[in-house]
């Protein structure tokens, strides 16, 4: 085991936060247990689960001596992630969703990576994602294994692209980085925001590139399923903090930015129900936006075509033509009811 300069094996803290997973706990604590670092500290938050996920977390706690449990009121995944961060006694920190899993020598690596590279601060892995049944459906872009450095500005551009990595789950924080911060409370999309915080407070992310985190898809996720009003609404203030950053910090990467602006109120308007669309100010002003924007979109060459038509459509007659889209799929899968949904969300 490697020592560092405090003469103690480094150590580190995986926060967890637990609700209603009694299904899936087991799965990502035996991964957790299984690695093959050996110096982990897995803290198990129970955020006010109704089913036995506390009782098993207390069964972990009971039979690891590195498994510590804590319970609270329900009060969201962030808030879970900050009681946690608080209990946290590592040199570094992890966090993982406990649908998920992760390989074996995941934090190995993530530690090799940053003991290599002591100015980082932030060192993340590759995933892959699968559906409940074990399917994969997107597997990891690479298998080297090589470390690769990737500047803020970079990062930030391709955030705006959707092919960064937001998720606090494929990272190892140092602690004494991490602690200078908390995830925002009472909101959905909280990875995206934090992270932008962040990369203005450091030179950019080490990646391993290699597999070390499966995220499982369900139809039960807070992003996944029925349209989610309070998930979208966030995404549309993050976009709008990110177009905001690119001005003060970023300008070389402005024309992607106003690309994620325009593509997250297209997703936006691509998810949400008819019915939800009036008297909704959040709605009204995002058509508004389009309209305003409407020679970007015709020059924006981050934008797809297919991203640039739907555009155009929505922004002429919103209601309408999801009405007439709605229409066609019934017509076109008769005896079914179709909800359409649009893009998969970001």
């Amino acid at each position: 085991m490697e020592e560092t300069g405090i003469g103690k094996t480094d150590k580190i803290s995986v926060v967890v936060p637990v609700y209603n997973a009694e299904k899936d706990i087991d799965r990502l604590v035996d991964t957790l247990l299984s690695q093959t670092y050996p110096n982990l500290e897995i803290i198990l938050v129970d955020d006010g689960s109704k089913d036995q996920s506390g009782v098993f977390c207390d069964a972990y706690a009971q039979k690891y001596g590195n498994v510590f449990t804590f319970h609270q009121e329900n009060a969201g995944s962030s808030a879970a992630r900050n009681t946690g961060l608080r209990h946290a006694t590592g040199d570094y920190i992890a966090f993982c969703d406990s649908d998920d899993y992760v390989e074996i020598d995941m934090y190995e690596r993530l530690h090799s990576a940053a003991k290599a590279h002591p100015s980082g601060v932030i060192f993340q892995i590759l995933t892959c994602y699968e559906s409940t049944s074990g399917e994969i459906l997107k597997e990891a872009e690479s298998s080297s294994g090589e470390v690769v450095f990737h500047p803020a500005k970079d990062v930030f551009h391709q955030l705006m692209l959707h092919k960064g990595d937001a998720s606090f789950c494929t990272k190892l924080i140092r602690a004494n980085f991490m602690k200078n911060f908390a995830f925002p409370e009472g909101k959905l999309n909280e990875d995206f925001e934090l992270l932008l915080r962040m990369l203005q407070q450091t030179d950019g992310v080490y990646s391993v590139e290699t597999l070390g985190y499966h995220i499982v898809l369900s139809d039960v996720s807070n992003t996944r399923g029925t349209f989610k009003r309070e998930f979208y609404d966030a995404m549309i203030a993050n976009s709008d903090t990110a177009y905001k950053l690119a001005e003060e910090k970023y300008p070389e990467s402005i024309t992607a930015a106003k690309r994620f602006c325009l593509f997250q109120r297209l997703d936006y308007l691509l998810h949400i129900p008819v019915k939800e669309m009036r008297n909704n100010p959040v709605c009204d002003g995002i058509i508004t936006y389009i309209r305003s924007n409407k020679a970007e979109i015709e020059s924006n060459p981050f934008l797809s075509e297919k991203e640039k038509k739907n555009l155009k459509i929505l922004m002429k007659a919103p209601r309408l033509s999801k009405r007439a889209h709605g229409l066609y799929m019934k017509l076109k899968k008769p005896g079914k009811t179709v909800i359409y949904t649009g893009a998969k969300e970001e």
